[in-house]
């Protein structure tokens, strides 16, 4: 990713509770690790901050839902593979399922 793209998505962190921003940047680095073209990585990210970030099932619901559209916009538009948005929803699938075994309740 771009470097002041990344100081970008580095500074979101700054935000989070630190266990938020580890999910976070587990998350980054399977995105990154799939080497899509930085706009669509730095068009990513935030859903995957969100996810990482949510407080509740219902916020992280919302997060999931929101970024697998843009992945699904994505790939109409013929941005990305059909084999590269799988790898993407695998990567929030995953950041899901990491926030979901750490929320409250």
């Amino acid at each position: 990713m771009a470097t002041d793209r990344v100081s970008l998505i580095h500074f979101d962190k700054l935000s989070m509770s630190p266990a938020a921003a580890d999910r976070f940047q587990k998350a980054l680095d399977a995105l990154e690790a799939l080497k899509l073209q930085d706009r669509y990585a730095y068009l990513i990210a935030p859903y995957l901050g969100d996810i990482a970030d949510a407080s509740d099932a219902e916020q992280l619901a919302t997060a999931l839902e929101q970024g697998l559209r843009v992945v699904d916009e994505l790939l109409a538009a013929h941005s990305v593979t059909k084999v590269k948005a799988d790898e993407v929803r695998q990567v929030f699938n995953n950041a899901g399922e990491r926030a979901r075994a750490e929320l409250p309740g």
